[in-house]
């Protein structure tokens, strides 16, 4: 298997904004991916997400490694306390995790989920 190298993503490289799945609130969130790879042999995918400010439901139910790239705000796993992040942070979901995401500005990420 290859290295997958994903190089610094310009806003031109994005897919097309969209809603996001499971909005909370009045502002609807809009996300979009570029640099996507799924990782053949490594039951994997990965690439780069951007999401603007808004409040949604976690609609992934894999397991997920996340690096912040920029932007802040949170995330609140149902039954816990928010944990807040901004540029430089590093999320790990485990699967099934489930909750909410308050972003506050816009966030640039990138991921991996298995499974």
């Amino acid at each position: 298997m290859q290295p997958v190298l994903i190089k610094a993503v310009t806003e031109a490289q994005f897919s097309q904004p969209a809603p996001v799945a499971q909005p909370v609130g009045e502002t609807i969130a809009q996300a979009s991916t570029a640099g996507e790879h799924n990782l053949i042999g490594a039951a994997a995918e990965t690439g780069i997400w951007q999401c603007t400010p808004g409040s949604f439901r976690r609609g992934v139910k894999q397991a997920e490694y996340s690096y912040i790239i920029s932007g802040e705000g949170s995330f609140t796993p149902d039954g816990g306390a928010p944990l807040a992040f901004c540029a430089g942070d590093t999320l790990c979901f485990p699967p099934d995790s489930q909750g909410t995401w308050e972003i506050r500005q816009t966030v640039r990420k990138s991921y991996v989920i298995f499974g």
